[in-house]
């Protein structure tokens, strides 16, 4: 009898701190799917982007093109002051070059975007313009956004940005950026296999009811 009451102490014990774990949802970007919208005052009457068979997205031109929170998950916006969740895109990059009409450039391209990464915009307000505090450069030619992350390959490199620890405030969309306002040639961004996850910590009522079946457990150990 003592054996079975303490078997289920610890089952209860054990479901609590299951309760009190931190919850995960992992917003998988499908640009096939994904709305996206053009930032006018970035854009140009060539800027564009195309879809491949693969999943990957490729930004080309003078482009700043906008994946809408609502619209692709059902969510207003994130809040980053929130201090009880946490945000994570991962992520893939490339930098590409094409020769004309002909087939795509071998080894590092010769040539750079002035601005090629990201930028978290909160368009609630009815922002317009681009904000370099709130913006990744991974490779590009201009002083402009945060330079923590880099793309240093002629391949497809991995990036997981926590984004808490980078940004304030909220955002409404995530844009993909190939900012060529000068001419750079025929390069291309381009993004795959893209995940914002979001990570909830525990309530204090969650930790609370965990340190009392911690407890109880404890204090029935002692007596059986």
């Amino acid at each position: 009898m003592k054996l079975a009451r303490k078997l289920c102490s610890v089952i209860v014990a054990c479901g609590m701190a299951a309760s009190a774990n931190a919850g995960v949802i992992n917003y998988d970007v499908d640009f096939d799917t994904a709305t996206f919208e053009g930032m006018s005052r970035q854009n140009n009457v060539d800027s564009d982007y195309f879809v491949q068979n693969n999943g990957a997205i490729r930004i080309y031109s003078d482009s700043w093109f906008a994946i809408d929170l609502e619209d692709t998950f059902g969510i207003d916006s994130v809040d980053l002051d929130d201090p009880l969740t946490d945000y994570t895109l991962d992520f893939k990059f490339r930098l590409f070059q094409r020769r004309g009409d002909g087939g795509q450039a071998r080894g590092v391209p010769t040539s750079l975007p002035e601005i090629g990464g990201l930028f978290f915009a909160d368009f609630s307000g009815g922002q317009t313009d681009a904000v370099s505090s709130q913006s990744f450069n991974l490779i590009g030619t201009q002083n402009w956004g945060l330079d923590d992350f880099s793309y240093t390959n002629d391949r497809w490199q991995s990036f997981s940005i926590d984004l808490d620890n980078y940004l304030t405030g909220s955002f409404t969309h995530i844009v993909l950026v190939n900012d060529c306002d000068a001419e750079c040639g025929n390069t291309q961004v381009r993004f795959r296999d893209m995940t914002m996850s979001e990570v909830s910590a525990p309530t204090a009522l969650s930790l609370a009811i965990l340190g009392l079946g911690i407890t109880g457990w404890r204090r029935h150990r002692r007596s059986v």
